[in-house]
């Protein structure tokens, strides 16, 4: 990846974290999960703290100040010149395995937030088979009383009175079987309704989570592409400390090549932390406003602005990696 790229994964972190944070903001915007914190809510805003952590994490490194004094005579030995690259590399190390750290908390939310929306799915599909079931039932418990009350009793007045006992007999024993059906049919229908309820409320938040597991996902590519920034220093920094090993301590001849490639490492590094201090960091407390917002609020950071931020903050990679 290009240098422009590189800080580019960045910013793609925060953007996406900020189109998140929208979908799931406000009291009714908030997805459950099975896991600790059960608050996608919370769980992001703790992210969002790691997040201004691991981008405000500067470590200024000290290397081409000593390399330039050793050249210069002015007192820095060669062993001070190894001993900044060495503790630069282990800034870098630190920065690499925050972005890990980050990483799998993303895919950890990700997971979360697949096996809750496949659960309310699931939940949503069954509720709803039970419904239609209880509902037929209904229909066909739901004889009408009048029909067999006349069915039954019209008859009676062509019958004698020895006959009458044993149809009344009869007739009572199919009204108690009719009534025991409409209670069955009622109960059935009442069951219905509230099975129903509870379809449509594991539908809805089945939604939500689908809403929100498409981010996760976009959440975790782009942390994986970030990891990359710290990847390509360390990659930088191995070949300048191989340089370093391989330079002729006892002289202040430094190759031309070596003071070029701690220049141009620096200045990625150092774009790096002006991006995060002019752009990302001030994002992210906008972010975090926004997650903890109510839906319908006014006056506060929108998702539309959060994008903006970030926009602005890719115009400005150009300049910041020419020192600016």
């Amino acid at each position: 990846m290009e240098p422009r790229e590189l800080l580019e994964a960045l910013v793609d972190v925060v953007a996406t974290l900020g189109e998140l944070a929208a979908t799931v903001a406000g009291p009714d915007g908030d997805v459950l999960l099975g896991v600790s914190p059960r608050s996608l809510q919370m769980a992001l805003d703790t992210f969002i703290s790691d997040l201004q952590g691991t981008l405000g994490h500067h470590g200024d490194t000290s290397l081409g100040k000593a390399l330039a004094a050793f050249r210069a005579n002015l007192g820095a030995t060669w062993a001070h010149v190894t001993a900044a690259a060495s503790a630069w590399r282990g800034s870098v190390a630190k920065l690499e395995d925050s972005w890990a750290q980050l990483a799998k908390k993303a895919t950890e939310l990700r997971n979360a937030c697949r096996d809750m929306a496949t659960r309310e799915t699931t939940t949503a599909a069954t509720a709803n088979t039970r419904a239609r079931d209880l509902q037929d039932k209904a229909t066909r418990w739901e004889p009408s009383l009048h029909n067999l009350v006349a069915e039954v009793w019209q008859p009676l007045l062509a019958l004698d009175k020895e006959e009458v006992a044993s149809v009344v007999a009869a007739h009572e024993a199919r009204m108690a079987a009719a009534t025991s059906e409409v209670v069955a049919a009622t109960k059935a229908k009442e069951e219905a309704v509230v099975t129903t309820s509870m379809a449509e409320g594991a539908t809805r938040r089945g939604k939500k989570a689908e809403a929100a597991l498409r981010l996760l996902k976009r959440l975790v590519a782009a942390c994986d592409r970030a990891m990359v920034y710290p990847q390509e220093l360390q990659r930088q920094l191995g070949d300048i400390e191989a340089t370093l090993k391989g330079t002729n301590q006892a002289s202040p001849d430094v190759p031309e090549a070596l003071v070029a490639a701690v220049a141009n490492a620096e200045l990625l590094w150092k774009a790096r932390a002006r991006l995060a201090t002019r752009h990302l960091v001030g994002t992210l407390e906008d972010i975090h406003l926004l997650l903890s917002s109510h839906a319908g609020d006014t006056g506060g950071p929108s998702g539309h602005a959060v994008a903006e931020q970030c926009q602005k903050a890719i115009e400005d990679i150009p300049m910041l990696l020419q020192g600016q």
